[in-house]
């Protein structure tokens, strides 16, 4: 049977209509939907943000945030979360900086120029210029720093300089995982060609 061009006009205005909510809600069970600070165990994003991610587009001066399985608390804001796809598995982020405030009471600073986000692993991967600053007074740069959103670790890579209390460390890798037998407490994991220089004029102040 021939189809007439009102049928037709009123099939593309629904799909139109249809098919950017079906990609909000491919893109809703991934995130979290939250608006306020309770502690979700999931990446929030905002709902404008989500609507926008959802159909593809890019976002501005975006903020997400949420909490790792330890219940550790996270937030990052990024000048521009551009997504692959519509609803996206992966996004490109430009100039983050962040806080991962962990339950023992360590506090992790992050800034990088860019990074690449893993939705469906919560995996986020920086590069470009990456400092770190921890509230317990180190500092390091790397090239190269992998958070695990769910579990609340981090990895560093390629070449890490670290200066702190006891003075300076290079080293190739370097990790801050939770302690075995302590979820709270986190291990500092120094690795390939560690260099360590010690100041006794810093570990005394």
């Amino acid at each position: 049977m021939p189809v007439g061009p009102g049928l037709y006009s009123r099939v593309v205005a629904i799909l139109k209509v249809s098919l950017p909510l079906v990609a909000l809600g491919l893109l809703s069970a991934l995130f979290l939907i939250q608006t306020d600070e309770r502690l979700g165990g999931d990446l929030v994003f905002t709902k404008g943000d989500i609507a926008a991610l959802g159909t593809g587009q890019r976002i501005s001066d975006a903020i997400f945030s949420g909490t790792t399985r330890d219940e550790d608390r996270f937030r990052f804001t990024a000048r521009q979360v551009v997504p692959d796809a519509a609803p996206p598995t992966r996004a490109a982020i430009t100039t983050l900086a962040g806080t991962i405030d962990f339950t023992g009471g360590l506090s992790v600073a992050v800034q990088a120029d860019g990074g690449d986000l893993d939705i469906p692993a919560q995996r986020l991967g920086l590069s470009g210029d990456v400092r770190i600053e921890t509230s317990d007074g180190y500092r390091m740069a790397a090239d190269t720093v992998t958070l695990d959103l769910r579990d609340g670790t981090l990895v560093a890579g390629d070449t890490v300089e670290t200066e702190g209390p006891m003075g300076r460390i290079d080293s190739r890798t370097l990790s801050i995982v939770p302690s075995e037998g302590d979820g709270q407490a986190r291990r500092f994991s120094f690795g390939d060609g560690v260099r360590l220089v010690y100041d006794p004029r810093a570990s005394a102040h």
